[in-house]
């Protein structure tokens, strides 16, 4: 489980609104200002100017290493239009407040504005992640130390939280910064730690953490229904519940589903689409000579999840070059983020859920609706030890369970969408292993024929 190491001590511009009487709401808006607090909405202040969420035309919240924003945006006074270049000091704030109060912390981030473009009252923003010197090019040594130690210590020097699921990390090595920027830096360290069975990789959350985390330690367990727990509400929606300004939360199981019953609530999905790529190797063969021992070293690091789909856990067939095996490291780390990629669905959800986050875990149920030709392929011997639910009958419609689709899954990355009119969308991206997919006919195994 990844827990917080230390909270961050950044301290955010206050975004302040000038809140109007509930007479003087505009009739036309979808969310009333006047119900702002404890809604889900996003606020913005740019260079000093406040851009409310009734000026927001759209916004997309990515996290990949670090977080990055688009925005557009009613400027009906043409107040942006003379800052329509980006400088230095051109800064965007973005704060997204929970719906409920003491569950879970509001998101305040700051990010660097790389891009603007101004067509009338529209002005379209973009950027990326803003902490005060987070953009300067830094030349330290930091000695001999271990990943684990490093960012941490990154961490504090630019007051951002630390996050992680380990205690720490023996990959000790003397660590230089040759005049990088902090995170393009941390991102040039971390391809050099893990080892055989522990494969790191790292992002700044949307709490201004810095996460670096075992991910295959968290992509290989299975984490027990009573620890994945979730505060959700129902309907959010503004102009469909005029007093969900007071909602009344409640904790049940983080579980995505797509049964009707599930509609009014955040963690209804409505359908899944699977994404395949073969961006990315799972099996990994190279060669190194030595040297100073005019000798080579043949590594194959070989894996089946992809021809057969049977095993998750990758041969490790690295050898020890020099004192610390820079190249195998980087190779095995690449091999095994390539397997999480490589093979993933996307759902997505109407309403931020601030209790998932990226590295986390979730459990879905899929049901097919009147499906009745699924019964003679689908039968109680599929073995599995995922428990995954029954199937249902509601009313007239029966509901069977998809135990292809369903079980858990590992949340490798998080999406936050926002439109002025159509409200929230969140899109995540999960994967999971192999042995955890309950598979109704397994593949051919394949022989390789000299």
């Amino acid at each position: 489980m990844i827990e917080v190491k230390h909270d961050p001590k950044i301290e955010f511009p206050t975004i302040e609104l000038p809140m109007l009487h509930e007479d003087e709401e505009n009739p036309y808006s979808p969310i009333k200002q006047t119900n702002v607090e404890g809604v889900l909405v996003p606020l913005f202040r740019y260079n000093n100017y406040t851009i409310t969420f009734d000026n927001v035309v759209r916004m997309k919240l990515t996290c990949d290493n670090v977080p990055r924003i688009t925005v557009m945006f009613l400027d009906s006074y043409g107040i942006i239009k003379p800052l329509d270049t980006p400088g230095i000091d051109s800064v965007l704030y973005l704060q997204i407040l929970p719906p409920f109060d003491d569950a879970y912390k509001k998101i305040q981030l700051g990010f660097r504005i790389t891009n603007i473009k101004i067509r009338g009252s529209l002005v379209s923003l973009s950027g990326s992640y803003h902490v005060p010197k987070i953009e300067q090019n830094v030349m330290k040594p930091y000695g001999f130390l271990s990943t684990y130690d490093l960012f941490e210590k990154v961490s504090n020097e630019y007051g951002l939280g630390f996050c992680s699921n380990v205690s720490g990390t023996q990959d000790e090595r003397y660590i230089y910064n040759a005049n990088k920027k902090p995170l393009s830096f941390l991102n040039d360290e971390i391809v050099y730690a893990g080892e055989k069975e522990h494969v790191f990789e790292w992002w700044v959350d949307f709490w201004n953490n810095i996460n670096l985390v075992d991910i295959y330690k968290e992509y290989t367990k299975l984490v027990p229904d009573d620890e994945l727990l979730i505060w959700i509400t129902d309907n959010l929606s503004q102009s469909a519940n005029p007093d969900s300004s007071n909602p009344q939360p409640y904790q049940q199981s983080a579980v995505l589903c797509n049964i009707p019953a599930m509609a009014p609530t955040d963690l209804f999905i409505r359908d899944y689409t699977p994404k395949v790529s073969a961006g990315g190797t799972t099996d990994m063969n190279f060669e190194v000579y030595m040297l100073d021992k005019q000798d080579r070293y043949s590594t194959l690091i070989q894996d089946g999840d992809v021809q057969k789909n049977t095993v998750e856990n990758y041969e490790y067939g690295g050898e020890i070059f020099g004192d610390f095996d820079y190249l195998t490291r980087r190779a095995t780390r690449n091999m095994f983020i390539g397997k999480i990629n490589s093979q993933v669905i996307e759902v997505k959800t109407k309403n931020p859920l601030l209790g998932l986050m990226k590295g986390g875990h979730i459990n879905m149920l899929w049901y097919d609706t009147n499906n009745i030709t699924i019964d003679k392929y689908v039968t109680d011997e599929v073995e599995s030890n995922i428990p995954v639910g029954d199937d249902l009958v509601i009313g007239d419609d029966k509901y069977k369970i998809n135990k292809t689709i369903s079980g858990q899954y590992y949340i490798s990355n998080i999406t936050y969408e926002y439109d002025g009119q159509q409200g929230w969308v969140t899109t995540y991206i999960l994967s999971r292993p192999a042995d955890m997919i309950n598979r109704v006919n397994e593949p051919a195994k394949e022989t390789f024929m000299s």
